[in-house]
């Protein structure tokens, strides 16, 4: 697959603006999360991101610290989940024939009912190099 550059600022290549890309994702599910089914889809980069140090298996911080007994480990969630969100990105990128992606942001809100639920947005402008 085609490498797709994903960056949060501006590019020096001269592009033409396809247009934006949106991914959201929750851990929030019954029986299975949307978040959890999209690891399993990406099983193998996990491994990888892992091994390289750039997805940590156990964190020094612990949102327990925030929300007690509310929290379920979430910590490592938010990795997997902004790594999960870039790779869609991409995906969706490349459908629109994108070279990169700029001016990514993301959102990250927490159900304020329960603590233990995240949803997160994640955007950008996808761009062809000239």
């Amino acid at each position: 697959m085609k490498k797709i550059i994903v960056t949060t600022t501006d590019l020096k290549n001269e592009y033409e603006v396809l247009g934006p890309v949106y991914f959201q994702v929750s851990n929030k599910g019954i029986f299975s999360s949307s978040l959890s089914k999209l690891i399993k889809k990406h099983g193998a980069r996990f491994s990888n991101l892992k091994k390289t140090g750039q997805v940590e298996s156990n964190q020094e911080f612990d949102w327990g610290l925030l929300y007690g007994e509310f929290s379920f480990g979430m910590e490592n969630d938010f990795d997997k989940a902004f790594f999960v969100a870039v790779r869609e990105l991409q995906i969706r990128a490349l459908k629109l024939g994108a070279d990169a992606i700029i001016g990514m942001r993301q959102d990250i809100d927490m159900d304020t009912n329960h603590f233990q639920y995240f949803y997160l947005q994640m955007y950008g402008t996808a761009v062809k190099f000239k």
